[in-house]
């Protein structure tokens, strides 16, 4: 019973992930600026998840945040026009961060799903990656606000 209520939850995140993924795909509608609003709304969810061991939402957080990635070289700001390619620098190495803590939570997701099975992989160090990798998206997106915000925030 517990493994069918999980399997709807999950399957209400899939949804709600492609309902925010087809509606980030119609970035021109969309600024950066909103962009990095929904990243900042998963990047809290992540952090949660990560401090709680709780893992099932997670991939569709991150995937949001890699979609966001994925459209950014098509969205560079104008205050960053002059150097393009740290901007998208930036935005690769925010997707392969992504990418790698995505992998990561998915195989702690599966850990967890079948904890009761016998030779148990240590999971300290895929959860020490899952934080570091968590820790260079964090990285990647002060960097860039950093370097390419148009006016400091007061």
């Amino acid at each position: 019973m517990r493994r069918i209520g999980m399997a709807r939850a999950i399957a209400g995140i899939v949804v709600a992930a492609f309902i925010v993924t087809s509606d980030s795909a119609f970035a021109e509608e969309k600024t950066v600026k909103a962009l990095m609003a929904e990243n900042f709304a998963g990047m809290q969810n992540i952090l949660a998840g990560l401090m709680m061991s709780r893992y099932e939402t997670l991939p569709a957080s991150i995937e949001i945040i890699r979609a966001h990635a994925d459209q950014l070289p098509n969205m560079v700001p104008e205050s960053a026009k002059d150097n393009r390619d740290k901007f998208l620098a930036y935005a690769y190495n925010l997707k392969t961060h992504a990418d790698y803590l995505k992998e990561m939570i998915e195989l702690l997701i599966e850990h967890d799903a079948e904890s009761k099975k016998a030779g148990q992989l240590s999971t300290d160090v895929l959860r020490d990656s899952a934080a570091a990798h968590y820790g260079g998206m964090v990285q990647m997106c002060v960097t860039c606000h950093n370097r390419f915000r148009q006016q400091v925030v007061k």
